[in-house]
């Protein structure tokens, strides 16, 4: 099954660029994913990656800017994970493509002159070592690994630009910058272009808010039922204990019919008596004067038990 970072990588392949936004997300892929070997012939660059689309892009890149000969290759599939590597190696006139990419320098600022160029930039960086976890569960995180820490702080000062804040850490032998807002996940997702992947996201979490509120509603609910049913029970006990004495027969019959529907009725709120005089005995009685009921019973059960002590 595909996962939501393949979707995404699988978005951002089949957009189309125009040359300078292809430059910008080749001198990204290169910076953060090359690798330089040589063989009897003299230098050769490979690059690798899980996703066969993604090499087939960067591929058609360099057929279309460059004069080079490349080669495909695979791995057996990984037992692991199911994946095979693929492979693409390149042979060609690396010291132009070298200048002409600004691979060798800390900030390309040709490179990333216009802002469109700086977007493709963040594509290059996220196809090249990208990644966000499964957006079904309940914490969003998207990260870019590098072994490189001066990329990385490139596409951290990039991201800045767009008012997006992502942390950088290290983890082993890489460097690691990562996001953990949904909120700055979308963010991201809308400036690489891949909107199609951004609006599921957002579609999850709306989704997910919309669950989390019904359940908190459902809980408070749960927890304003036990309440009164708590204070039902409370009177209930106080009723029983008041309502043979000569304080409780000297009350007025309204309270004594109160008490009465409250023995009835141990679980309901005093809204819910209200509606109890108003719908079943057609008395008209307001949530104040139900309160008034309330205090008097606690008022007489504390002087009955006063003159008993």
């Amino acid at each position: 099954m595909q996962t939501f970072s393949e979707k995404v990588k699988q978005e951002l392949v089949q957009y189309k660029y125009e040359n300078s936004s292809t430059k910008a997300i080749l001198s990204s892929f290169l910076t953060n994913n090359l690798i330089i070997s040589f063989d009897i012939n003299g230098e050769v660059w490979e690059i690798k990656s899980q996703a066969l689309s993604t090499i087939k892009l960067i591929d058609t890149f360099f057929k279309h800017l460059y004069s080079v000969k490349q080669t495909l290759s695979y791995t057996s599939i990984n037992k692991l994970n199911s994946h095979r590597t693929y492979k693409l190696s390149l042979v060609g006139n690396f010291k132009q493509i070298t200048n002409d990419l600004e691979l060798n320098i800390n900030y390309p600022k040709n490179i990333l002159k216009k802002t469109i160029d700086q977007r493709a930039y963040l594509v290059g960086a996220f196809l090249s070592g990208g990644s966000i976890s499964s957006i079904d569960k309940s914490i969003y995180h998207l990260e870019i690994r590098s072994t490189k820490i001066n990329y990385l702080r490139l596409i951290q000062k990039i991201l800045e630009k767009f008012h997006i804040s992502i942390s950088l850490l290290k983890r082993k032998s890489n460097y690691v910058l990562y996001i953990k807002k949904s909120a700055d996940v979308s963010d991201f997702l809308k400036i690489i272009g891949a909107n199609h992947s951004m609006y599921e996201l957002e579609d999850k979490v709306i989704a997910r808010d919309y669950y989390t509120n019904i359940q908190r509603l459902n809980n408070l609910d749960m927890a304003n039922l036990h309440k009164s049913s708590l204070a039902g029970f409370v009177q209930i006990k106080m009723i029983k204990q008041i309502r043979h004495t000569k304080e409780f027969q000297s009350q007025p019959d309204k309270f004594k019919f109160y008490c009465s529907i409250r023995l009835q009725n141990p679980h309901s709120s005093l809204s819910e008596i209200v509606s109890i005089f108003k719908n079943k005995y057609k008395i008209q009685i307001t949530r104040t004067g139900i309160n008034h009921y309330v205090l008097k019973i606690k008022e007489l059960f504390t002087l009955v038990n006063k003159h008993c002590n």
